[in-house]
């Protein structure tokens, strides 16, 4: 389950889907009405935190994706993939992903896209899609690389190596011992952001954006590339090999 809540100007977009926060197509919707709650809210904050212990997300629910109507159901699946992403990104407010759980794929994007990032130095963060034989997104390397630099989102989006949130430091605005400790430092965060003028954020936070437009059109690209790398013969093989907990055998 996924739903928004708004509290005292902050909103909070909860992940409760289940014991890895794996999005499905049902997921998928169930974020995009959230995401669509926080847009027409008068919250000053939108906060995305998960509800499951140890997973901020896993990524996709690849059994789903393996019994999928490649013909038929990829392309509106991946339309919710890339517009989940691209909403959240453009929310007029400023946003804040909580990780006090794992997050890899689709769980390291949805934070990647936020404007602020907190997390518990026992997390561990990455995008392994070539691992299971799928490409990383141009849109989502790119906002790494302005977290990070580009060339260490070069060398990890090649690996496809999850690292520890203390490995990477300049990708989030503080790294904590506890989740306690965590949402101390995004509630002060909050607190602060709240005091602001929310007209002069939104205009802000407007120019920011069409600063940074250039990556948004790589999506419609991504879009049509993502369905292609996913009925190649190495992702039919990785997605089975991840479902059947095996190690792939790719072919090219």
């Amino acid at each position: 389950m996924i739903n928004f809540e708004l509290n005292d100007g902050i909103g909070i977009i909860k992940l409760a889907i289940n014991d890895k926060n794996s999005f499905s197509n049902e997921s998928f919707l169930g974020l995009k009405k959230a995401i669509q709650s926080a847009k027409e809210s008068n919250a000053k904050v939108v906060v995305l935190r998960s509800d499951t212990t140890g997973a901020f997300s896993l990524g996709l629910d690849l059994t789903t994706v393996s019994s999928m109507d490649m013909a038929k159901d990829l392309a509106p699946f991946l339309e919710l993939f890339y517009h989940n992403l691209t909403e959240l990104y453009q929310l007029p407010m400023p946003t804040i992903a909580e990780i006090s759980g794992h997050a890899l794929g689709y769980g390291a994007m949805l934070a990647l896209v936020c404007d602020y990032r907190y997390a518990t130095s026992d997390i561990r963060f990455g995008l392994p899609e070539v691992k299971i034989g799928i490409q990383v997104p141009s849109f989502i390397y790119a906002l790494m690389g302005e977290a990070v630099g580009y060339d260490v989102a070069k060398r990890h989006v090649l690996l496809g190596d999850a690292f520890k949130a203390k490995d990477m430091p300049s990708l989030f605005e503080e790294i904590t011992d506890s989740e306690e400790d965590l949402k101390k430092k995004s509630k002060s965060l909050q607190t602060k952001l709240k005091k602001n003028s929310f007209s002069a954020m939104k205009d802000t936070k407007k120019g920011i954006l069409f600063v940074h437009k250039p990556l948004l059109d790589l999506v419609k690209e991504d879009v049509k590339n993502t369905i292609a790398s996913i009925q190649s013969a190495d992702a039919k093989e990785g997605i089975s090999a991840s479902v059947e907990v095996r190690r792939p055998v790719f072919t090219s």
